[in-house]
């Protein structure tokens, strides 16, 4: 198992926000990583864009670029590339995120500091400086609407889940726990594995490392994205009612 860290990010009709996403993959992330980019069948311009950047750019050199022949959804998507990685820590992103200086070297010391951590989250930011999400207790999103500062939500702590936009994970987690469940296409993903990894006697880690999020993501008209949100979260609630 190689030390370096596998950034794993998935793209649905993100084209907008990809230079970004390089920009800041780059110019903040000094962590050793590779980077696997999976694209589920765009229709904006995203493929030819990371196939630009697999060729021209440095990050390229170390970047994994799968293109699907459809929509998989995002679940099966992370399963893809979890079968690509050999690092010793694996960490999700959406693409529409602005990193800030030492994001990845702070969620890794989080996960290193706390030996039964199975995954970290961090504190996801609106662009407007308020709280997305600090990770959620019993249902309850901590901070969300409040504005931030560095004491606010500031201390590593456990939690039940976290916001599935930048999430680590380590690799020895993934025999025990398993891979995502791909019957959810897209959301409650990330609630059903932090359920999945308390169940199997790990942590579910809040780190209060700041991560700015678009929160809008691939082109889903509004209707569309209530219904595949809602159909989620009736799966989520049939699967765990019946153990």
């Amino acid at each position: 198992m190689d030390k370096h860290a596998d950034l794993i990010m998935v793209s649905y009709n993100n084209r907008r926000f990809l230079p970004e996403f390089f920009h800041f993959i780059k110019s903040k992330t000094a962590y050793p990583f590779h980077l696997i980019a999976i694209d589920n069948n765009s229709t904006d311009g995203s493929r030819a864009y990371l196939r630009k950047m697999k060729e021209t750019n440095t990050i390229g050199k170390r970047m994994k670029l799968v293109l699907n022949p459809k929509n998989f959804g995002v679940a099966k998507a992370w399963n893809q590339g979890i079968d690509l990685c050999r690092g010793k820590y694996l960490v999700f992103l959406n693409p529409d995120l602005k990193l800030t200086p030492g994001w990845l070297e702070k969620m890794i010391r989080c996960a290193e500091r706390h030996p039964k951590a199975g995954v970290v989250g961090a504190k996801i930011l609106n662009y407007d400086g308020t709280i997305y999400h600090a990770g959620f207790v019993n249902g309850v999103v901590r901070g969300r609407g409040k504005k931030d500062a560095p004491d606010r939500y500031g201390t590593e702590v456990a939690v039940h889940g976290i916001q599935g936009c930048c999430f680590l994970v380590k690799r020895d987690l993934i025999p025990v726990v398993g891979k995502f469940d791909e019957r959810f296409f897209i959301y409650a993903e990330e609630d059903d594995y932090c359920l999945r990894t308390r169940r199997a006697g790990f942590k579910v880690m809040y780190a209060p490392v700041p991560i700015y999020h678009y929160r809008e993501g691939s082109a889903i008209p509004p209707q569309k994205r209530r219904e595949l949100r809602l159909a989620s979260k009736n799966k989520f609630h049939e699967k765990w009612r019946r153990k």
